[in-house]
């Protein structure tokens, strides 16, 4: 669907245009929109997909919050998106937000715990809470060759710091993008044997099969379960 003109003023999607409309699967925003009003689309439970328009300037909060999106493509000319605007969006699972200028505000993805893979080109968020600066290094480690030197610092000192608190989170979430992130980097240092048992108690064999190709045991029956 493509938005109807009766919902702009002045290049600005209002306030409040399709709160709460069960009918939305999918919107188009065409060019010429820069900003999207708060609660815009919040509760839209049934939309899967939005066309973002490179014109795109600001999301306001809670814009997208609680709503079905599965995957979010935003412009790289995007200069802010403010605190909460893809709050609780329990589908989410993949993000772009490739302006490494972009302004990103507090809790502007919380509560998206499927939200496992994605690049972030401002890298952290000034700010960020405790909660929030785990959810960046998770996604950081989905794709930590695109990020930069001082981006992938912050990210392995959180991850040498709280190891045990991001494998919790990844066997939980079964982030395997992430998991791939950190063995590919070597990252891990704690008992690995450990965390291997728990994945695979978890039934997680993808995140059970690069846990062990880090601790380089080639087959399964060469480590007791």
């Amino acid at each position: 669907m493509t938005i109807d003109e009766s919902k702009f003023a002045n290049g600005r999607l209002i306030e409040g245009a399709y709160t709460q409309d069960e009918t939305l699967t999918s919107v188009v925003i065409p060019e010429g929109v820069t900003d999207i009003g708060e609660i815009a689309f919040y509760g839209c439970v049934n939309l899967r997909e939005v066309v973002f328009p490179k014109s795109l300037k600001t999301i306001r909060e809670e814009a997208f919050g609680e709503t079905g999106l599965v995957s979010a493509l935003l412009p790289a000319g995007l200069e802010e998106i403010e605190e909460k605007a893809f709050f609780s969006c329990d589908n989410l699972r993949h993000i772009e937000v490739p302006g490494p200028g972009t302004i990103i505000g507090s809790d502007a993805f919380g509560c998206c715990d499927s939200l496992v893979e994605g690049y972030i080109g401002c890298g952290f968020p000034d700010h960020l809470r405790h909660h929030e600066k785990l959810q960046y290094t998770l996604l950081w480690c989905s794709c930590p060759d695109r990020h930069s030197a001082e981006t992938s610092k912050i990210a392995e000192d959180f991850i040498s710091q709280y190891e045990e608190l991001v494998m919790e989170w990844i066997i939980k979430n079964n982030n395997v993008p992430a998991m791939n992130g950190i063995a590919s980097r070597g990252l891990l240092h704690g008992d690995i044997d450990r965390y291997i048992i728990q994945s695979n108690e978890a039934g997680r064999s993808e995140i059970t099969a690069l846990l062990m190709s880090m601790h380089k045991i080639p087959d399964e029956g060469d480590f007791e379960l």
